[in-house]
């Protein structure tokens, strides 16, 4: 089980990573970009860096077994939520707004799992301790 949220970690960070590269090099239209450069410029590099820095944080997680370092990628993904919550209350729905907030919950409770499932591993590969933090040997 450890060995595929393991995967599946990775699988979704490099997902993520081709996000990233997606923002950055799509075209935009023209007439758009004149009107709100500003605006693109700072979504554009928003989303950027909340991909990217999820997504590495995933991969070397999954790689090194670092269930702590996954915990950077759920924060992320926790106020990515959280932010599009409070935009569906305020401004209302909109075309597919299911899917992205869907995503969210699912690389959290992805990512959740793989925590937990990695710090099982962490505690399986130390020796049991018999002593108790006073020095006492246990009876």
């Amino acid at each position: 089980m450890r060995q595929v949220l393991t995967a599946l970690v990775l699988v979704a960070g490099l997902i993520d990573l081709l996000i990233v590269g997606s923002k950055l090099l799509t075209p935009h239209d023209p007439a758009q970009m004149a009107a709100a450069v500003h605006g693109l410029s700072i979504i554009r590099a928003h989303c950027t860096s909340f991909f990217s820095i999820a997504a590495l944080s995933m991969i070397v997680g999954a790689l090194w077994k670092n269930g702590d370092l996954l915990l950077v990628p759920t924060f992320i993904f926790i106020g990515a939520f959280v932010e599009r919550l409070v935009n569906l209350v305020v401004f209302g729905s909109y075309p597919q707004w299911l899917l992205p907030m869907a995503l969210d919950l699912v690389h959290v409770a992805l990512l959740l799992a793989a925590r937990r499932a990695l710090a099982g591993e962490d505690a399986e590969d130390e020796p049991a301790d018999d002593t108790r933090p006073g020095g006492g040997v246990l009876a």
